[in-house]
């Protein structure tokens, strides 16, 4: 499915439910002093920018999908920037952010798409700048054996914790593993997180 295709479907998501996700961000932000300019990339609803809030940061959210961002606009009001950006194309000045939120982004990205995404995260990140990342990765409940699938008109790719390490090898890792979390319904969900510094 191209671009196009991709956007409508998640217009449409936001657009019949303005929430789709609930409850708060459980990163660990406790590497994110209070006071920290952060870019909240695939803001979504803005789970993980209320969690950012609470902690004390300077939260700017992007979202290519003009319903989300609208969203948040609403929810949040004043106390966090939301912008439309597409994540390989951001429109902000090189350095501006000391570290980055990638919660649940780049599974919905192609390969060429992930790169140049990864690629404007490290532009964007001041000097020892920090990535969160967080993707749902191979062996998921959802990948069905295969490295990429589409439902509801939405991408998914399941990568390893070797195709995040590569994706982001312009960067130190920090910290780099898979997570396993048994489902109420005998399933489990398996994600990679990671943690990303730019080099000083």
């Amino acid at each position: 499915m191209n671009d196009g295709g991709q956007r409508a479907a998640w217009e449409h998501l936001y657009a019949a439910q303005a929430r789709p996700w609930r409850g708060a961000a459980d990163l660990d932000m406790t590497c994110l002093p209070a006071g920290t300019a952060v870019l909240d990339l695939g803001c979504g609803n803005g789970k993980t920018a209320a969690a950012l809030l609470e902690h004390g940061c300077r939260t700017t959210g992007a979202d290519w999908s003009v319903a989300a961002v609208a969203s948040c606009r609403q929810r949040f009001g004043g106390r966090a920037e939301f912008v439309i950006a597409d994540a390989a194309r951001l429109p902000f000045a090189d350095q501006t952010f000391g570290a980055v939120t990638a919660v649940h982004l780049f599974e919905h990205l192609e390969d060429a798409a992930a790169a140049q995404a990864a690629g404007e995260i490290y532009r964007v990140l001041v000097s020892g700048g920090l990535c969160l990342f967080r993707s749902f990765a191979a062996g998921d409940m959802r990948d069905d054996g295969r490295p990429a699938a589409v439902r509801n008109g939405i991408r998914y790719v399941y990568r390893t914790e070797a195709d995040c390490r590569r994706l982001f090898s312009a960067f130190e890792t920090v910290a780099l593993s898979t997570k396993c979390e048994p489902t109420r319904f005998g399933t489990v969900r398996v994600r990679v997180e990671g943690l990303f510094r730019r080099p000083v």
